[in-house]
Formats: C-alpha cells, sequence, structure tokens
C-alpha cells in the first residue's frame, strides 16, 4: 500500500462516514458496560456507546466503525483498523492497526489519529486486542492516544470494547 494512502485510509473513511457521529455524556462510572453487539470507550471522562455499528473484513485486515447519535448537533466517529487474528496489535510501524477519533460540532469537525502513518512514522500510542474471531464475529478491547495532524492536541481514548458481526 502506498505510503502515504496508508495514512490517508482512516481519514477518508471518517469524511466519508462524517454524517456518522455520536456525543459523550457523563457518567458517574466510565467504565463502558458489558456488549452484546457494539462498541463503547471512554473519551475526556464521559462514555461513548455506539448507535451504529459497522464492520469489513477484506483479506486479512479488520476494519470496525462505529457512532452514536449520528443526527446530533454532536457527534464522534470512531474506527479501528486491524489484522484479521486474534492478538494484541500495539501501533508501530510493523503492525498495521491504527484508531481514529473525530468529533463533528457546528464548528467543524476534528480529526485525531494513532498508528503508522506509511511515511516512516508513528502517530499516538495504543493498541487493539482481538480477544475472538470466527467467521461471523468478533469482539476484543482497545485504548489509544491519537493526535490531531492540525493542530498537534490529542484525545486518550480508554476502556475500549467491542463486539460486532462480519
Amino acid at each position: 500500500m502506498q505510503p502515504l494512502l496508508r495514512f490517508l485510509r482512516p481519514v477518508f473513511a471518517l469524511l466519508a462516514l462524517s454524517f456518522l457521529g455520536a456525543c459523550s455524556s457523563e457518567n458517574e462510572d466510565p467504565t463502558p458496560p458489558p456488549l452484546a453487539p457494539g462498541m463503547s470507550w471512554t473519551v475526556d471522562g464521559g462514555l461513548m456507546t455506539t448507535t451504529t455499528l459497522q464492520a469489513q473484513r477484506s483479506g486479512n485486515n479488520l476494519s470496525i466503525a462505529g457512532t452514536v447519535n449520528p443526527n446530533g448537533p454532536t457527534s464522534s466517529f470512531l474506527m479501528l483498523s486491524m489484522p484479521a487474528a486474534v492478538g494484541t496489535y500495539t501501533f508501530s510501524l510493523t503492525t498495521d492497526a491504527s484508531g481514529t477519533y473525530s468529533t463533528r460540532t457546528n464548528s467543524g469537525t476534528e480529526v485525531y489519529y494513532a498508528g503508522a502513518t506509511g511515511l516512516g512514522t508513528v502517530t499516538g500510542t495504543g493498541s487493539i486486542v482481538v480477544t475472538a474471531l470466527t467467521a461471523t464475529s468478533t469482539s476484543g478491547t482497545f485504548a489509544f492516544t491519537a493526535i490531531n495532524p492540525a493542530t498537534g492536541t490529542a484525545k486518550s481514548i480508554t476502556s475500549g470494547k467491542f463486539t460486532v458481526g462480519l
């Protein structure tokens, strides 16, 4: 895959799905609940639980994207990309794993990225753990710190869990 395309793939996917979004809600216990099919995580102390979820398996790669409250005035989007195999994938130059998080408000969209840029560097930090993978579903956990390339600001995504059909 061309280096620039690898870096831009999550950004283009995010923009294509920008109509999907989520708003955070404050919760005294920000730990996401166990999931039936769905995805949840915490960001800035707020629990996010998806209202829309999609997954795609393409060859040896797996992508999962989720949103909450896609038609709200404030929304968020999270996408994970990883190898389609059970294992732990720490974001690095040698692992094809990444996380993208974005927020959308009336004033615009902010995008945060963690993973190999395809330009010989790694942005942010994090990992995805695929705990189960069958022909019809996958589940696991994730946590990462993503960087907004335009501003240099970071978002910490913690306590992430996913269970999704393929």
